[in-house]
Parts: structure tokens; sequence; C-alpha cells
């Protein structure tokens, strides 16, 4: 691995932030990350969102996945580019290469199509862990009755 590719954030990533500097006014389609504790996936909007701004974000944090930049948006939101999967001109679904302006590879790659372990043992694990939250149980006490 050489050493650019151990920067946070990549080469590539500040590239694609000058390229949507450019965009700026201009509609695109933001495909937003929607995570919680068990479950990742994306949001497609139905319509495009005009780019207003982008503007420095102050405290990035690459493991809460916070970038140093924020998209202003025409609907109102500020969106950290950590938190977006895609962003594209004409389409938001299957766009070509040649429209896409952003792309959070590592969410992409890592994430959303990483292989997946699904076994009938990791599913009862989790609903066993899930159920016991909610009924206020500790980890310790679900390990000891397992």
């Amino acid at each position: 691995m050489s050493d650019s590719e151990e920067l946070w954030p990549s080469t590539a990533y500040h590239q694609q932030v000058e390229q949507l500097r450019g965009l700026i006014g201009q509609p695109l389609h933001v495909v937003e990350i929607h995570s919680t504790e068990i479950n990742a996936g994306v949001h497609f909007p139905g319509k495009p969102l005009v780019l207003l701004a982008i503007v420095d974000f102050p405290r990035p944090d690459p493991y809460r996945q916070l970038c140093p930049h924020l998209l202003i948006l025409d609907d109102g939101r500020g969106v950290n580019l950590g938190r977006v999967a895609r962003i594209s001109r004409g389409s938001a679904y299957a766009p070509t290469t040649d429209d896409i302006v952003f792309s959070n590879q590592e969410f992409v790659e890592n994430v959303l199509f990483a292989p997946r372990k699904l076994s009938r043992a990791l599913v009862a694990a989790t609903s066993r862990l899930a159920l016991g939250e909610m009924l206020g149980k500790t980890e310790e006490r679900l390990i000891e009755h397992s």
C-alpha cells in the first residue's frame, strides 16, 4: 500500500469535491446513506436537489464517517459528504459512469456490496441481543443465559 492510499480522505475524494464545486446551482441526485446499529442502506430521493454550496466541516471524523465537507441543499438541509453514497447528474437510478460526480467508494465497496455472512446462528444471536436490549437486559446477562 502506498502512502497516498493511507491518507484520509483520499486524493480522489478531494478531486470529486472540486468537481462538485463546479456544479453549484445545478440539480443533482443525492443518494444518502441511512445506517442503524444493525442495518445499512441507502435512500434514493424522488427528485433532484439543487446544490447551493459546499462548506468546510470543522470536525471531520473517519470513525464516525464524517468527511471534511458539508453539502447545502435547496431543501434546507446540510448533509455531510460522509453520509452520501453517490451524487449523480441525470438519474439517481443506474447513472452512467460519466454522470457520477461523487461516489463514497469506501462505503459502497466495504459496506453496501460487501460479502454477507448470514446464518441461522447469526440471526438467532442478533435477535437475542436486540430482544434483550428492548427488555433492558445487558449483554453479560444475555451471554450467561446462552
